[in-house]
C-alpha cells in the first residue's frame, strides 16, 4: 500500500522501530507511539526458529484479520498469510528464521490505536501489539492492547534447555497423559509431540512452545512435564498400526535420528516397524511416515 506525502513530508526523518520476533511467540517490542501522517520505518528481525509476519490493522481489527489469515488455508503461503481485507493496512512478508525485513510507511492521519499481529497461523493469539498514533499509551499493566504476558512483565522468553531451544531436539521425560516411556520431540515450524515408547505410539501433538521440565527436575522425577503451546491433536488408540490378527503388544526397540528427528524402531506381531515424524511448513500439522523394511 502507498500514501503520498508532501515534500516537506518526503524530508522528515522517519521513526525508526526495530522489532524482533522471539521464541514463544512473541515480538520485543509490544507497544510503540508514532505521530499522525508521520513517516515510520519498521524493521522485523526474526530470531526464532519459526516463521513469522507483522500485520498493521485498523483500530479493533486484530483479531478479525488473524481469523480470516488461518481461514486462507492452502491459499496462506502464496498470500503470506495476510487476507485481502480493507483493515489490513501494512505487512510483512513472512520472515523465515534469522531473516529480516524493513516495512516503510506513512502513519494514518486519524488518531487511534492501531494493532500489529502474527498472523501466521496459530501465532495471533499470543503475538501482538500496538501503535499509538497521536493519542498517549496507558500505563503497561493497564494496556489492554498487549499480551498479558506483557502487562505482567513476563516478555522475556524463559531459556529451559541448556543448549538452548534449536529444533529439532527431543526429551526423555515424564509427560501428562503417557506412561513413564514418553519421548518429547520438538519439530521446525513450531511443531511438537510426546511419543510414548512404552505403548509405541504417538500420543498426541501440539504447536508453539516445547515444554517446562521444571515440574520433574524440581520434584526429583516426581513431577510432570508441562506442555508450553496449543494442544491441536491426540489420540486414546491403543496402537499406532495393527499387523495381522494378533493383540501381541509392540516392542520398543530404539531410534534414529534422520535430519535430526527421530526414527522409532517397533517390533509388532514379529514385524519390523519404522515410523518418522516430520512437520508440515505452510499449515499446523505433521506427517507420520511407516517404513517396513
Amino acid at each position: 500500500m502507498c500514501f503520498a506525502g508532501s515534500s516537506a513530508l518526503g524530508q522528515a526523518t522517519p521513526l525508526r522501530v526495530t522489532i524482533n520476533a522471539k521464541a514463544g511467540l512473541q515480538y520485543d517490542v509490544v507497544r510503540f507511539e508514532a505521530k499522525p501522517a508521520s513517516k515510520v520505518e519498521l524493521k522485523l528481525v526474526n530470531n526464532d526458529d519459526m516463521a513469522h509476519n507483522l500485520v498493521l490493522t485498523k483500530p479493533g481489527q486484530r483479531e478479525a484479520v488473524a481469523n480470516e489469515a488461518l481461514a486462507l488455508g492452502t491459499e496462506g503461503d502464496a498470500k503470506n498469510w495476510v487476507p485481502d481485507l480493507d483493515s489490513v493496512l501494512f505487512s510483512t512478508p513472512v520472515l523465515k528464521p534469522d531473516s529480516s525485513h524493513v516495512l516503510r510507511f506513512i502513519t494514518p492521519k486519524l488518531n487511534g490505536v492501531y494493532p500489529y499481529v502474527c498472523t501466521f497461523p496459530g501465532h495471533g493469539l499470543l503475538m501482538y501489539g500496538a501503535m499509538y498514533v497521536g493519542v498517549p499509551m496507558p500505563p503497561l499493566e493497564k494496556d489492554g492492547n498487549v499480551p498479558e504476558a506483557a502487562r505482567q512483565g513476563k516478555t522475556e522468553a524463559r531459556q529451559f534447555h541448556a543448549w538452548g531451544e534449536k529444533r529439532p531436539l527431543m526429551y526423555r521425560i515424564f509427560m501428562p497423559e503417557a506412561s513413564p516411556a514418553a519421548i518429547a520431540v520438538a519439530l521446525k515450524h513450531g511443531q511438537n509431540y510426546c511419543w510414548d515408547a512404552g505403548q509405541c505410539r504417538l500420543r498426541y501433538a501440539w504447536y508453539g512452545g516445547f515444554v517446562d521440565p521444571w515440574p520433574v527436575w524440581r520434584g526429583n522425577g516426581h513431577g510432570l512435564a508441562k506442555v508450553l503451546g496449543t494442544k491441536y491433536w491426540e489420540s486414546d488408540v491403543p496402537g499406532s498400526i495393527k499387523i495381522g490378527d494378533s493383540e501381541a503388544e509392540p516392542k520398543f526397540l530404539g531410534y534414529r535420528k534422520v535430519d535430526g528427528q527421530p526414527e522409532f524402531h517397533y517390533r509388532m506381531n514379529g514385524v519390523d516397524v519404522y515410523e518418522l515424524i516430520t512437520p508440515l511448513h505452510s499449515v499446523i500439522g505433521i506427517q507420520r511416515s511407516f517404513r517396513i523394511p
